[in-house]
């Protein structure tokens, strides 16, 4: 099982323990999961990455980590934390005016 598998296993034991003890076999599914991650990165990152221009090359190097970082980002969100349930928001306290 590859880092991605391994995170969307650990992401979902976590915040949707009820669907995670529905897989048969966890090990085999997040393994493919992971896979289908890493591919859909891949793909995406190259399709982010800009065209090489004339900037220096450690200036493009850092163009392509943020491409392929958010291209992660963006797979992350669409594969592994849209189909978690809603976590309930945490309610603002502010304190009642005193009667005096």
């Amino acid at each position: 099982m590859n880092e991605h598998g391994r995170h969307a296993m650990e992401t979902m034991q976590k915040h949707d323990p009820a669907t995670f003890a529905q897989i048969a076999d966890p090990e085999t599914h997040f393994s493919t999961l992971g896979e289908e991650i890493q591919q859909q990165i891949w793909e995406l990152s190259e399709q982010l990455t800009p065209v090489r221009g004339d900037e220096p090359p450690l200036e493009y190097v850092g163009l392509v980590n943020m491409a392929k970082l958010r291209a992660r980002e963006m797979v992350y969100q669409e594969m592994i934390y849209a189909d978690l349930p809603q976590e309930p928001e945490e309610m603002e306290t502010t304190p009642l005016p005193q009667n005096d």
